[in-house]
């Protein structure tokens, strides 16, 4: 099977939406490359993440009958150092579990960004 998009929605309340937004801006010196502003309740700025697609948007739920609930994912990095350094500078706040090493090798540490969502970066020691 092809998939030719894959996009993480991460639906914010309309407060949330700046915020959030100029969160995975700075912590990951991302730059928007689609976005739409149609008033507060329809909103949307859409980053490029790796081979996926981070979508942060304030709008009606398109399925009201599920409750919003924060996001888990985790992303895989490069350097995991040098990012823990840039988030520590950048937004020391939104760190919830500092640097540490898995018994397999991970190097990870969470963050969670201003709506809630929980975020594990980790990087895969090279051997």
């Amino acid at each position: 099977m092809e998939f030719k998009d894959v996009q993480l929605l991460l639906y914010v309340s309309a407060e949330q939406f700046e915020p959030t937004a100029a969160f995975y801006e700075k912590v990951f010196d991302l730059t928007s490359f689609y976005g739409w502003d149609e008033g507060s309740y329809d909103r949307g700025r859409k980053y490029k993440l790796g081979s996926a697609v981070l979508v942060v948007l304030a709008q009606e739920r398109p399925f009201e009958e599920e409750p919003s609930v924060p996001v888990n994912f985790q992303m895989e990095v490069g350097d995991i150092e040098a990012l823990y350094a840039r988030v520590s500078e950048k937004a020391p706040e939104a760190i919830t579990h500092t640097l540490f090493t898995r018994p397999y090798g991970w190097r990870m540490f969470r963050i969670n960004d201003p709506a809630g969502n929980h975020i594990n970066l980790y990087q895969i020691p090279q051997e």
